[in-house]
């Protein structure tokens, strides 16, 4: 018997650019392919759940967003942020030692303070699943000055010793693989 081959990851690599989300949405329209990831340092326009802004400074935390094309029930969506936050939970306590938990809908926290977020789109064509776009980003360098409010953390405050943002995304795409088959 042999294993199913890994899936393919196509990275896109910015300095900056105005929203990972927005970039990723676009590259989704031109049917760009399931695996396709758009990673920046920095975010012009980023934004969280609700429309929220989300600014950080340039380097200071892992943003990214993954294109998914799972074949899928549209109601089947609703469990997916959640479901991201555990992965990338697993991560943060498997490779890091990170003590973390979920908190539902989409957070990831550190002693009770968010250290990550996580926002999925979708476009949906009558009961079919076009796409989906899970957005994460990842406080790893922010100092606690830099932090934009009590309520959050980084990888660094924590004191928590983390790989070169290029190694921490291969670990959490690893982790993320089941965002590419048709369970999704």
């Amino acid at each position: 018997m042999t294993d199913a081959p890994r899936p393919v990851w196509r990275i896109e690599w910015h300095d900056q650019i105005p929203s990972t989300m927005d970039r990723a949405t676009a590259l989704a329209a031109e049917a760009a392919p399931a695996g396709t990831v758009v990673v920046s340092n920095f975010q012009t326009a980023g934004r969280g759940t609700r429309g929220r802004r989300w600014l950080a400074p340039p380097g200071s935390c892992l943003m990214f967003t993954i294109i998914s094309r799972p074949v899928v029930q549209p109601e089947q969506l609703a469990t997916l942020p959640y479901r991201v936050g555990k992965s990338v939970a697993t991560v943060l306590r498997r490779d890091l030692g990170v003590d973390c938990t979920v908190k539902a809908p989409n957070d990831v926290l550190i002693n009770g303070r968010k250290v990550c977020g996580i926002l999925c789109t979708s476009r949906v064509s009558g009961e079919r699943v076009d796409w989906v776009l899970c957005g994460i980003g990842l406080n790893t360098e922010m100092t606690a000055e830099q932090l934009p409010t009590d309520a959050a953390t980084s990888l660094r405050v924590e004191g928590v010793a983390f790989p070169v943002h290029r190694e921490l995304l291969q670990l959490l795409l690893a982790e993320l693989e089941w965002l590419l088959t048709s369970e999704a």
